[in-house]
């Protein structure tokens, strides 16, 4: 009879601190973009918008006028960052891009997990931004876009 009432309890218990632990994250909201990095920016915008029909959000440029970024929307929540780099430097996905509500309470679960996490910036764009990097060396940025930043202002804008 022990048996039965012990795995019960495991049951309810076990139950119990799943909830605890998805609650402790429940800020974050999804995938909200993914950093790419092109050789030919002006053939890559094109592409992402002419052929895929992504709409440009907003361009971030340098002091001398070149590209820094610019965020092409897929979907309501979702973009593609394009970031133009040198011949020197690798093309193809740089990270991603993870938004949630509560930047701090994300930063501090990932933390009691184990996981290191650099502190959180601004970002050119007004985000606040917090880095990861996944076991195989993969970069993720964790976000929460505040009502000023460009991230948040494109989305409200969405039509």
């Amino acid at each position: 009879m022990r048996g039965p009432v012990w795995f019960l309890g495991g049951l309810v218990v076990g139950t119990a601190l799943v909830q605890v632990s998805v609650a402790q994250d429940r800020a974050r909201r999804g995938l909200n973009h993914i950093g790419i990095g092109t050789k030919n920016y002006d053939a890559a915008l094109a592409f992402y918008k002419d052929t895929l029909g992504a709409k440009e959000a907003f361009t971030i440029r340098n002091p001398d006028g070149t590209v820094r970024i610019t965020y092409l929307q897929v979907s309501r929540d979702t973009f593609i960052e394009l970031l133009p780099v040198a011949a020197d430097q690798p093309a193809g996905i740089l990270h991603v891009g993870i938004e949630t509500d509560d930047l701090g309470a994300s930063i501090a679960n990932l933390r009691g997990r184990g996981i290191t996490v650099a502190e959180p910036t601004v970002g050119v764009s007004k985000a606040r931004v917090a880095r990861i990097t996944d076991v195989d060396g993969v970069n993720i940025e964790v976000m929460q876009m505040g009502a000023d930043s460009m991230q948040r202002q494109a989305i409200d804008a969405w039509r």
